[in-house]
């Protein structure tokens, strides 16, 4: 297994500015493969590596299984022709991309999501009843991100909304930040500390972020895998994301999607409400949440269509089902 340098950004300005990176790690994988003369090829996500990589392997008749799959569906989608010439199969994550591939004529097989893996009991869809909120405290999860570029454009939002709900709700609420394993705690303390002076109730935590949303209430969270988490866990929540104006510009002239959220493509409608760039502001953010707080049978809904989300993830065991394809690709 060769493990590249690491390319945490987001955003298409920033990609660009760290192309020398994505060569390098290119050249890393490269070398390994030629030393070792592999029998088979396994790529995991990494598409702007990793597709180059599927064309070289191709060319020198080594097997590719690709785990993992760009999101090909959502932008680019002319990639999935170079997937179906030079990748042999696909273990895919997602349910609804089996049907996609299929109808380009790629050998898919759907293995379930991994995030199955690190719930203790599989899917807990519907065990714990949903709480009485607002009886005591509720916890609301704030969650910017992993990425330097992604906490620094959506922290202040979470914060400010966190100020509104508590000029509304007083002490009833408190709020944790997860703080990514990628990022230092420093700059988030330096950011909270003005609200905490003003009476919200306002904590960081380290580690496990799964537990983390599985503590809260309620969260907002940056478009991710964390919307997955949340409907393996029934946890309702919002959605908000924003990126530079630039990338904001670009993003709209190639990317035509109807979902932002991975739960609600999974869905297939939007059960999740978005709040994307100049619609991710305090005042909206804080609206969504007070009705969630104030609307016990709303709250209830949401977390039944969570569950059936999560349902629709599969079952534990997908790197197990990955292992199988490869032995199978090797004879």
């Amino acid at each position: 297994m060769v493990y590249p340098p690491p390319l945490n950004v987001v955003g298409f300005i920033e990609v660009v500015l760290r192309i020398s990176h994505l060569f390098k790690a290119y050249q890393k994988v490269k070398k390994a493969w030629d030393y070792h003369k592999p029998d088979l090829l396994i790529l995991i996500d990494y598409p702007d590596m990793n597709l180059r990589l599927a064309k070289a392997a191709h060319q020198e008749n080594i097997p590719v299984l690709y785990y993992i799959s760009p999101q090909v569906w959502a932008w680019r989608s002319g990639r999935v022709k170079h997937i179906a010439r030079y990748v042999d199969r696909m273990a895919v994550i997602l349910p609804f991309e089996v049907d996609f591939y299929q109808s380009h004529g790629v050998r898919v097989e759907f293995v379930g999501h991994p995030l199955l893996d690190r719930l203790p009991n599989g899917n807990p869809g519907g065990q714990a009843p949903p709480p009485d909120l607002l009886s005591g405290t509720a916890q609301i999860g704030l969650f910017p991100g992993s990425r330097p570029a992604e906490v620094e454009a959506i922290l202040p939002t979470l914060l400010e909304t966190a100020a509104r709900l508590t000029q509304h709700f007083g002490t009833r609420l408190r709020f944790v930040i997860p703080v990514a394993g990628t990022l230092e705690t420093a700059p988030f303390l330096e950011k909270i500390r003005p609200y905490q002076d003003r009476g919200v109730l306002l904590e960081l935590s380290s580690g496990d972020s799964q537990k983390t949303l599985g503590s809260c209430h309620l969260a907002i969270v940056a478009s991710g895998t964390v919307t997955l988490e949340a409907a393996l866990l029934g946890i309702p929540i919002l959605i908000m994301y924003k990126v530079s104006p630039v990338n904001y510009w670009i993003a709209r002239r190639l990317i035509h999607i109807p979902y932002v959220g991975l739960v609600n493509w999974v869905a297939g409608e939007k059960i999740i409400p978005e709040y994307i760039q100049e619609e991710a502001v305090p005042e909206a953010l804080t609206k969504g949440l007070v009705r969630y707080l104030e609307d016990p049978g709303y709250y209830q809904n949401i977390r039944n269509r969570l569950f059936e989300v999560g349902e629709k993830l599969g079952h534990p065991g997908a790197s197990v089902r990955v292992a199988q394809i490869a032995r199978e690709m090797m004879g």
